[in-house]
C-alpha cells in the first residue's frame, strides 16, 4: 500500500491510506528516516486483532523539507534538534552553513540529507528566529514546515513587469465597455486583492445581475512563466500579517484588482435572475470596467442593512445604484433555504498584536448581511459558469461536494443521541435533511458545536472533471469562477469559458479528460496544503496566547471522547484542549457503552461530547498545537436540559 506518514512522538508512526479507513501502523524500527508527511510504500500484514502492519519498502516523497529546530552543541560540532517531537529529526550542520547562529538559536533549518540507517542528517540554516515573537515563530514555521513557496521565478516577474501599470487600450475598445455601469467591490478591511465586482438592477422578469471578475487569464498564458509559478502554489496563504500571493503583487494587487476609479480588463457574468431567485439566462464575455467605489463589509453593512446615515453619507452618490443588491440578495437568501442548503453560522478568529507580535487578545469576526450578499452574488455566478460548461460540453474542473458516507451519519446520530436530541435521516439523506438538525437548536452557545458535529460528518469538496454536484449548497452544477487572483482552478474555468465564448480567443484553452483529472487532483492537494498552514499558524499563536496563560480558567465545551481522556474546546478561543483521565482525579470514571462519555461512580454523573466544563491551562505547546487542561469544578454543567428528554428515532 502507499500513503502518507505521520509520525508519533513516541517513536512509532501511521501510514494514512487515501480512501482507507483503517491506518497501517508502523513499529519503532520501520520509522527510522521518516518524518510526518513522507509518501511511502509498504508491505502491509493483519494481525491477530485485525489491525494493519507495515514494512518499509520505498520512500516516494518527502513532506518535510526544512522545520524549526534549535541548535545545540556536542563538542564542537552542532546539530539542528526538531522543537517538534514528532519530526524526530536530528541534523548536522557544517559550520558554513550556520547562516550566523549559535548554539540555543531557534532556527529554520532546511534539510539537505535526509537520514538512514548509516548516515545522520545534514541541514542549513536558512534564518534565526526569536522565540518572543510568536507571530513571526508561525508563519516562519508553517512556510518551512509545508514547503511553501516564497519567491517568483525571474520569468515571472519579468511577464509581470512588462505588461505595466495599465491597461492595453487597444485591447479595451475589442471589449464591452461597463465603464459606465455602477459596479462596485465589497471586500474586508485589509484584502488588496479585488477579484469581484457587483451590480443588479430590477428587470421585468426579477433582476439582472452582474458580476464582474478579473480577467486574469488575460494576462497569465498556459505554459508562460507566470502560469508556472501560478501552478506551483496553486492558491494564495493568507496568514494574519502577510499574504504569499498566487501571483506577483504587480498583477494580484494592481493590474488585475479591480481598483476604484481605474479601467481593468474582466470577463463577466451577465445573468436573469427570477423573482423566485432562479437563474433564467446568463451570458459571459469579456469587458472593461471601471470600480464606481471600494466598499468594506463593515460600511456595505452599515449603508445597505442598518440605514446608518454616517455610512449613506459615505457611500454618496452610488447608494441608490447598489440598493437593488439588496433585493436581489433577500430572493436569493430564500432560494437557497427552499433548495436546503446548509447555512451555517461561520466565524473566523481576529488577532490583537502587540508590536513584539504577542498575541494581547482573540476575537471572533462574525459574517454580516454583506459577507452573504456577496457570496450569493458569487455562488450564482458559480452556477451560470457550470452550466455553461455543461452545455457547451467544455471541459473545466467543477467543484464537487460528495453525499456523506452511511457509516458518517451513523455516527453522527450517535453523536446527536448522547447529546440528547432526536434526529431521523433518511436513507437517501439530502442537505435539507441535516439543514433541520440544526433548525431546531436554539441560537445559543450550543448551536455552533453540533454545526461542527454536522460538518465533520462530510466529505471535504474537491476540484474534479466529472460533475457530481455540490451536497452542501444542493446544487447540480457549480464551479469555482469567480476567484482567478488567488485560486488555479477559476483560472482553468475562465480559459474553458473563453474557448466556448469566443473561439478564436487565443486565452481560451481546450484541456484533456486526463489533463483534468491531474489538475483536479493536484489543486485540490494544494488547497489542502494552504488550509493546513493556515490552521497551523492559527493554533500556533492560541497556544501562544495559552502559554501566557497557563492556571487561568476558561469556559469549554466537550467536543470528542477517548480512551484517554476527552477534547474540549475553550468557548471564545476557538482551540480543543485535552483533559486526560488520569487528570480526572475526583472520581472513578468509567466509558459509556456508547464511547460518547465519561461516567462518574460515586457522583452519578458523566462527562460528555457536549457537555459544558470549566477547565484550568495547566500547559500549551505553539509548536505541536497541544494544549492540556484540568477540570476547575469536579461537576460539569451539562449539555442544554431543554433535549435531554427527547428520544433517538434512529436513521430510517
Amino acid at each position: 500500500m502507499e500513503g502518507v506518514v505521520s509520525a508519533h512522538r513516541a517513536g512509532f508512526g501511521f501510514v494514512k491510506v487515501e480512501g482507507q479507513e483503517d491506518s497501517v501502523f508502523l513499529p519503532p524500527p520501520e520509522m527510522t528516516g521518516l518524518t510526518s508527511g513522507d509518501r511511502v510504500r509498504v508491505r502491509v500484514q493483519r494481525g491477530r486483532d485485525g489491525r494493519l502492519s507495515g514494512e518499509m519498502e520505498k520512500i516516494l516523497a518527502r513532506g518535510v523539507t526544512a522545520f524549526l529546530g534549535t541548535v545545540e552543541a556536542t563538542g564542537r560540532t552542532l546539530f539542528v534538534h526538531s522543537v517538534d517531537r514528532r519530526l524526530s529529526l536530528r541534523c548536522l550542520v557544517p559550520p558554513d552553513k550556520l547562516g550566523g547562529a549559535r548554539a540555543g538559536d531557534w532556527v529554520i533549518a532546511r534539510i539537505t540529507r535526509y537520514p538512514d540507517a548509516q548516515r545522520t542528517a545534514m541541514a542549513e540554516v536558512l534564518r534565526k528566529l526569536d522565540p518572543e515573537r510568536p507571530l513571526e515563530m508561525a508563519t516562519e514555521t508553517a512556510i518551512a514546515r509545508y514547503s511553501l513557496p516564497l519567491e517568483f521565478g525571474a520569468a515571472a516577474l519579468r511577464e509581470a513587469e512588462a505588461y505595466g501599470e495599465r491597461i492595453d487600450p487597444r485591447e479595451a475598445r475589442g471589449r464591452v465597455d461597463l465603464r459606465d455601469l455602477p459596479l462596485v467591490t465589497i471586500d474586508g478591511e485589509d484584502a488588496r486583492d479585488f477579484d469581484d465586482a457587483v451590480y443588479a438592477e430590477p428587470h421585468a422578469k426579477g433582476f439582472r445581475l452582474v458580476v464582474a471578475i478579473a480577467d486574469v487569464s488575460h494576462y497569465v498564458r498556459l505554459g508562460s512563466g507566470l502560469d508556472t509559478d501560478a501552478r506551483e502554489r496553486g492558491t494564495s496563504v493568507y496568514f494574519p500579517n502577510r499574504v504569499l500571493p498566487m501571483l506577483p503583487t504587480a498583477l494580484s494587487n494592481h493590474l488585475c484588482s479591480l481598483e476604484p476609479e481605474v479601467d481593468r480588463l474582466c470577463f463577466v457574468a451577465d445573468m436573469l435572475v427570477g423573482k423566485s431567485g432562479a437563474l433564467l439566462e446568463y451570458r459571459f464575455h469579456p469587458a472593461v470596467m471601471r470600480s464606481h467605489m471600494r466598499l468594506t463589509y463593515a460600511l456595505a453593512h452599515e449603508a445597505l442593512f442598518e440605514g446608518k446615515p454616517a455610512a449613506r453619507k459615505a457611500v454618496g452618490a452610488v447608494l441608490p445604484k447598489i440598493l437593488p443588491l439588496v433585493d436581489l440578495y433577500r430572493v436569493l437568501l430564500k432560494a437557497r433555504h427552499r433548495r436546503g442548503a446548509l447555512d451555517f453560522e461561520s466565524t473566523e478568529p481576529v488577532y490583537d498584536f502587540d508590536v513584539e507580535g504577542r498575541v494581547r487578545s482573540i476575537g471572533l469576526y462574525p459574517r454580516n448581511d454583506a459577507h452573504k450578499l456577496i457570496e450569493e452574488c458569487m455562488i450564482l455566478a458559480n452556477v451560470a459558469a457550470a452550466r455553461q460548461l455543461k452545455a457547451a460540453k467544455a471541459g473545466g474542473l467543477y467543484r464537487v461536494h460528495g453525499v456523506p458516507e452511511e457509516k458518517k451519519l451513523d455516527q453522527l446520530l450517535v453523536q446527536l443521541a448522547a447529546l440528547g436530541i432526536a434526529a431521523e435521516l433518511p436513507e437517501a439523506v439530502e442537505p435539507r435533511d441535516l439543514r433541520k438538525i440544526t433548525e431546531r437548536i436554539p441560537r445559543d452557545a450550543e448551536l455552533p458545536f453540533i454545526e461542527s458535529l454536522v460538518v465533520r460528518s462530510m466529505p471535504q469538496a474537491v476540484y474534479q472533471p466529472t460533475n457530481i454536484g455540490h451536497f452542501g449548497l444542493a446544487l447540480d452544477e457549480y464551479a469555482h469562477f469567480t476567484s482567478p487572483i488567488r485560486r488555479y482552478p477559476d483560472l482553468v474555468v475562465h480559459r474553458a469559458l473563453k474557448l466556448v465564448v469566443d473561439g478564436g480567443d487565443a486565452t481560451g484553452q481546450r484541456y484533456g479528460a486526463n489533463e483534468l483529472g491531474n489538475l483536479g487532483q493536484d489543486l485540490s492537494r494544494l488547497e489542502k496544503r494552504a488550509d493546513e498552514s493556515d490552521r497551523y499558524v492559527d493554533s500556533f499563536l492560541k497556544c501562544s496566547y495559552l502559554r501566557e496563560r497557563l492556571g487561568q480558567t476558561f469556559d469549554g465545551v466537550v467536543t470528542t471522547v477517548v480512551e484517554y481522556g476527552c477534547f474540549v474546546q475553550l468557548r471564545g478561543i476557538g482551540i480543543d484542549g485535552l483533559l486526560r483521565l488520569e487528570a480526572l482525579d475526583d472520581d472513578e470514571y468509567t466509558m459509556e457503552a456508547n464511547g460518547q462519555a465519561w461516567f462518574a461512580k460515586r457522583r452519578k454523573q458523566k462527562i460528555g461530547i457536549g457537555s459544558a466544563v470549566r477547565v484550568i491551562v495547566t500547559n500549551a505547546n505553539p509548536v505541536e498545537g497541544l494544549v492540556d487542561l484540568e477540570l476547575d469544578d469536579p461537576v460539569p454543567v451539562e449539555h442544554s436540559p431543554t433535549h435531554k428528554n427527547e428520544r433517538r428515532r434512529g436513521r430510517r
